[in-house]
């Protein structure tokens, strides 16, 4: 009843104070096209002097809202399908509406880079700073999400295999589940894990921003590192898109998009957007097990995956309606997703399993409403009400012992993993309910309020009936369950002729859990509940020295809550621990920005600190097992450098590196860690990396209609220790070594776009490379894409 109380305070204080009378002068800007039909998501940036006084993105209705003093102002519209438009806006004290039309773009692929990488410059270019990967060069080619991502300065992804595999994201020496992902604003983990990074197809992806240690309101979020928000295309438009990709280790993966509008008033609106994927995952592994003779005696050498195949299905269809009076767009999103998944071992890659394996569904459904004030511009509500269901099986029952060459030995006790008297059986359901309201509105000529609300709760319940005869209990007959809220404020303020933004933010994080415990011999211990309250701020600037170079400094302390999946675990290679305890950082950023007046070069170098206490980490204490713990204090210090240089507009060059040196700077309670570790650098964490980006455009055939493009990527990650360098002998320490690894690709399609033709060769150098707990990942290999599309 009190959190009811405290969001019917808040709904009516919004509500207040959208009502008031605000006087300032003000133009409605109406974009549409030829045809007179509207264009959303064009980005509209209003310049005075050559400094940005104003950028937004046009609503469903392609409408946007400019207010400042009166006075001549240049305005520039950018919108990926249509040119380019610039010119001059005289705005007076009485309110004016303007329609601007765009044309579509003519058939120059020169253009069309420009064009699309300006709209991502805007949006790079707030206080916050984000990173944005425009997908335009990779979306048609058999690149992942991951390897898009770990283009960004800043970012590494580590996966523990091939494709469907478990991964571990890392920003600016954050990792794990410091760092959020979010789809459209909405956190993965509400969705369920069919929206991981490793399973989100490019296809459906219009652009990806990430964060770094400082979080906008708007998020909800608890992240003491990053955001990374995944912006999914927003086709509302007649469209039918299809692709089929298919490559080494009987890899595929098919694609569905089509959205369109059954009747002509095209108020209502469908989107569908699926993809199928599967491999066998069966590469190469060096330096395993292998049996040489009948009692199974080994030695090292080369094996192929045998168990560890991964299908993949995901399915996503909206149904909406646009441009009412009580509604700017409203729709109703329904989700699923099936994974199957066979389990070649447990968290490091020591011992192989044979036969384990897991299904899992989700089912998800979901309505967004957005509405603004289009004609006074004063507030702007986005709300999201939705329900997620998941069930996970795995299985582990053989009796058996395996080894690399697919060979076995019989055992007397089933379950491969060797912590089960009986072997496995669990099969998990979760019900998750969540609720986001995100509102702006507008205080004047230069403040602007924004307030979110996140309220999620998320119980579990199931059953082990194999389990149990080793948990002497079944862990699942009382529900477990956790509730979390997030409430934030945050206040922009722009001041010295708008050469300077700052943006204040207040953030209220509650957390209540219910959740099972186990003994060290894997017993069932007991049932624990806890509940928490902490309070985070944060401060960010962007100064704009002049119209080359800006600078972004900003604080923040902030608040991260353990998720569901550390608190249950996934009960297969993962064990619960409802003890632990909300972590929290103090991040320190400074970054600075040049982007010359040609635009061909842009270049930026940042440094942080994050000063982190209750760091939730993941811990091996067997080969086959690990659980989150607490580490008590940890730091980071680093720094990071990117440059883009665009030679001329057929040749594009990205260069970025980053270093960190993360530290524990004291001991946690519990004794896992004594006082000679204070000091050590983290384990199994990459502190120096760096990647490369070439592009090279090619113009083919009569009249030059087919376009050839050519894409160079390259990644280096230096050596570093899997666990604490202090541990064992300097000559039996494992390391993972260091690695380069280079893709190419060749993408070839018309001017007109229908279709395109893509070959990938990954890892061009057989590059043996290791991840996440020293986990081989796979060697070279060739995929060819194919896509088609109606429009």
């Amino acid at each position: 009843m009190i959190l009811l109380r405290t969001y019917f305070f808040r709904l009516v204080a919004i509500v207040l104070l959208a009502g008031s009378k605000i006087s300032y002068a003000q133009v409605l800007l109406s974009i549409v096209n030829r045809a007179n039909q509207p264009i959303s998501g064009a980005y509209v940036d209003v310049k005075n002097d050559q400094q940005r006084m104003f950028q937004q993105r046009t609503n469903v209705a392609g409408q946007v809202i400019i207010k400042e003093k009166q006075g001549g102002y240049t305005v520039n519209i950018v919108h990926p399908s249509y040119q380019y438009k610039s010119f001059v806006l005289n705005i007076s004290g009485a309110k004016d509406t303007l329609k601007v039309y765009l044309d579509e773009k003519v058939n120059k692929l020169a253009e069309v880079l420009v064009d699309r990488r300006s709209a991502v410059k805007v949006l790079g270019e707030s206080y916050y700073a984000p990173t944005v990967i425009d997908l335009k060069q990779l979306r048609n080619t058999s690149k992942t999400l991951v390897e898009a991502l770990n283009l960004t300065p800043g970012l590494r992804i580590q996966q523990q295999g091939g494709m469907g595999s478990d991964l571990n994201v890392i920003i600016n020496g954050i990792d794990g589940k410091d760092v959020k992902v979010f789809v459209d604003e909405i956190p993965v983990y509400l969705l369920g894990r069919g929206f991981d990074l490793q399973n989100l197809a490019l296809h459906m992806i219009e652009r990806i921003e990430t964060y770094k240690g400082l979080i906008p309101v708007q998020f909800g979020s608890d992240a003491l590192g990053g955001v990374i928000n995944i912006v999914t295309k927003k086709n509302e438009k007649n469209y039918l898109g299809m692709g089929y990709m298919f490559g080494s280790w009987n890899s595929h993966e098919v694609t569905v998009s089509s959205a369109g509008s059954p009747f002509k008033n095209k108020h209502i609106f469908a989107t569908v957007d699926a993809v199928q994927r599967h491999s066998n995952n069966d590469y190469w592994m060096d330096d395993v097990d292998v049996v040489v003779d009948d009692l199974f005696n080994t030695i090292k050498g080369r094996a192929k995956r045998f168990n560890d195949r991964y299908d993949f299905t995901l399915a996503k269809v909206q149904l909406g309606i646009k441009d009412q009076r009580w509604a700017d767009n409203i729709k109703l999103i329904s989700s699923f997703t099936r994974t199957y998944k066979e389990w070649q071992h447990g968290i490091t890659a020591i011992n192989p399993w044979g036969e384990p394996f897991s299904r899992e569904h989700t089912n998800g459904i979901a309505l967004n409403w957005k509405k603004a004030d289009l004609h006074k511009g004063r507030w702007n509500i986005d709300a999201t009400f939705g329900y997620n269901f998941e069930q996970t099986y795995f299985e582990d029952i053989a009796a058996r012992v395996y080894f690399w060459d697919g060979r076995f030995a019989e055992k007397k006790n089933k379950g491969e993993s060797g912590l089960y008297t009986q072997g496995r059986t669990p099969k998990t359901n979760q019900h998750i309910y969540y609720a986001r309201e995100n509102v702006f509105f507008d205080l004047g000529d230069r403040y602007k309020v924004n307030l979110n609300v996140l309220t999620t709760k998320r119980t579990l319940n199931g059953e082990d009936k194999a389990g149990t005869s080793t948990y002497k209990e079944d862990p699942f007959k009382v529900p477990q369950l956790l509730l979390n809220n997030f409430f934030g404020t945050a206040l922009e303020s722009r001041f010295l002729a708008d050469r300077l933004i700052t943006n204040t933010s207040i953030k209220h994080y509650y957390s209540k859990v219910k959740g099972v415990s186990f003994k060290i011999n894997n017993e069932f211990d007991k049932f624990n509940s806890s509940t928490s309250s902490d309070i985070g701020f944060g401060q960010t600037f962007k100064g704009i020295v002049n119209s080359k170079l800006s600078i972004f400094p900003g604080y923040e302390y902030t608040v991260r809550q353990p998720d569901g999946r550390e608190i249950f675990g996934d009960y297969i290679t993962v064990s619960p621990n409802p003890n632990l305890r909300s972590a929290k950082s103090h991040n320190l950023n400074f970054k600075i920005q040049y982007r010359s007046s040609n635009r061909k070069l842009f270049t930026g170098l940042g440094v942080f600190h994050r000063s982190t206490k209750n760091k939730i980490l993941l811990t091996s204490f067997s080969n086959a097992l690990a659980t989150y713990t607490n580490l008590f204090h940890t730091s980071t210090i680093g720094g990071e450098w990117f440059l883009e240089y665009r030679f001329h507009p057929r040749l594009y060059l990205n260069l970025n590196t980053t270093y960190l040196d993360s530290r524990l700077r004291a001991v946690d309670d519990s004794g896992i860690f004594t006082s000679e570790y204070i000091g050590a650098r983290l384990p199994n964490t990459p502190y120096l990396f760096g990647n490369s980006q070439m592009s090279y455009t090619l113009y083919a055939g009569r009249k030059k209609s087919y376009v050839i493009r050519l894409l160079y990527t390259g990644s280096y990650v230096h050596d570093y220790f899997l666990t604490w360098a202090m541990n064992g002998i300097k000559t039996s320490k494992t390391i993972i070594p260091s690695q380069f690894v280079n893709d190419f690709s060749v993408l070839v399609y018309p001017i007109h776009e229908k279709w395109s033709l893509a070959v990938d060769c990954k890892n061009l150098g057989n590059t043996r490379v290791y991840d996440n707990f020293s986990v081989q990942k796979p060697g070279r290999s060739i995929y060819g894409k194919i896509t088609y599309s109606i429009h």
